[in-house]
């Protein structure tokens, strides 16, 4: 599994210039590793999800936690904004994924979950391949 980073900054607005630093993030995984990601499921993991879709999925449980039905209703809401916020998955990646934010520390949290985030699953995609019915040994 290979990894590609690539920073990237723009300005935005008219009056005043605003910084809006970008993130492309693409996996590139051997062929083995692609069937064992299809075969375990392991493309909708989620890798990173943005600061707004954090808000908007605690803003979901919260009003249907009021058991009423505008609570529900503004769960509804809250559960489409959830879903236009940016969720980064391991298919997401390996088609690439532009993430913008505006700062950098939250960029950096970003790309900091994305390579965990892969770390973990080449340790999975690793241990599936040990799933062969395969002895291993070990001396304590």
């Amino acid at each position: 599994m290979y990894l590609y980073l690539r920073r990237s900054q723009r300005q935005s607005g008219m009056m005043s210039t605003k910084v809006i630093f970008a993130l492309d993030a693409r996996i590139d995984l051997a062929p083995e590793e692609k069937q064992l990601m299809q075969l375990y499921k392991l493309g909708s993991l989620t890798v990173y999800s943005s600061e707004n879709a954090k808000k908007h999925a605690g803003a979901v449980a919260g009003n249907l936690a009021t058991g009423n039905l505008w609570g529900t209703a503004k769960a509804a809401v809250s559960a489409g904004m959830m879903a236009l916020s940016l969720r980064c998955t391991l298919d997401s990646l390996t088609r690439g994924q532009h993430i913008e934010c505006n700062d950098m520390s939250e960029l950096l949290a970003a790309e900091s979950a994305i390579v965990e985030a892969c770390n973990t699953a080449k340790a999975y995609l690793q241990a599936a391949q040990t799933f062969n019915g395969q002895e291993e040994v070990y001396e304590i």
